[in-house]
């Protein structure tokens, strides 16, 4: 089983050296609600603060909003603006699209649309 949110979010504060205290000064949270969030006597707190958590933390985004299953907020908003976006997602859930799916999407999109950033999709 994976970890919890909480888990995470200390053994990355940890590993950051960050202390708790200051994790929440810098987030504009409670100390409290910091270690109950670590303990996980409450719920993984809202996109916008697991965004922060993860600047102060110098870690990508992406580790913190999986672990509390949550949708980054820029997803969310492409989604909300592009109508295909949202009728494909149903498609695939309709479809039980299944792991080795999306790993066939995701090489169909770097094919149809190659990143040309530097780094590609890190």
């Amino acid at each position: 089983m994976a970890d919890s949110f909480g888990k995470i979010l200390r053994r990355r504060r940890l590993d950051s050296d960050v202390g708790l205290r200051e994790l929440a000064r810098l987030i504009g949270k409670s100390p409290g609600y910091i270690s109950d969030v670590e303990q996980g006597n409450v719920p993984p707190p809202s996109e916008q603060v697991i965004l922060k958590m993860a600047a102060v933390l110098d870690i990508n985004r992406e580790i913190l909003l999986k672990a509390a299953r949550k949708m980054d907020p820029e997803l969310t908003s492409y989604v909300a603006d592009e109508p295909r976006a949202a009728d494909f997602l149903r498609k695939a859930k309709d479809r039980g699209f299944e792991p080795e799916d999306w790993e066939k999407l995701s090489k169909l999109a770097d094919i149809v649309k190659p990143d040309t950033s530097a780094g590609g999709d890190e």
